[in-house]
């Protein structure tokens, strides 16, 4: 197994794949059949369109960077980026889709964004019981208010 930190970029980016098609199905499947430009069901299939497209950019960097021999270290090397940590966040993301329909929209990304935190390095208690409060706070009264959208 090939340990450049490209070929690393390329094999996350195949989880980040798998993840985005994950959110286009959920967006896919709780489409209701009404008008797409105010279905709950179009923000999770932008989200996926975006992430696929970034996994995709992230793919090509490195097979480009892999391609040419330049085994410069990646910014990512330096932060500690590792395929655990890659691993855990891909199992957080499918466990917030699966508890999503169950919890609800504001108690499952309160939990995600706290797990989140923790996850990329975050330590200090009262950032991430900001973050996972206001965050979801913060698009539920947007999408409620501003968009008169729905959430689960």
């Amino acid at each position: 197994m090939n340990t450049s930190p490209w070929a690393s970029n390329m094999r996350h980016s195949l989880f980040l794949f798998a993840l985005a098609a994950l959110f286009g199905r959920q967006g896919a499947f709780s489409h209701d059949g009404g008008d797409w430009a105010l279905s709950p069901a179009l923000f999770p299939l932008l989200l996926s369109g975006s992430l696929a497209l970034l996994a995709f950019a992230l793919f090509v960097q490195g097979w480009r960077r892999l391609g040419t021999d330049r085994h410069t270290a990646s910014p990512a090397a330096d932060e500690g980026l590792s395929t655990g940590r890659v691993f855990s966040v891909f199992a957080l993301c499918i466990a917030y889709a699966l508890l999503l329909p169950w919890t609800g929209f504001f108690p499952a990304t309160a939990l995600f964004l706290a797990f989140f935190s923790f996850l990329v390095g975050e330590r200090r208690p009262l950032p991430i019981l900001l973050i996972s409060l206001l965050s979801p706070a913060a698009i539920f009264l947007i999408f409620r208010h501003g968009l008169k959208v729905l959430l689960p």
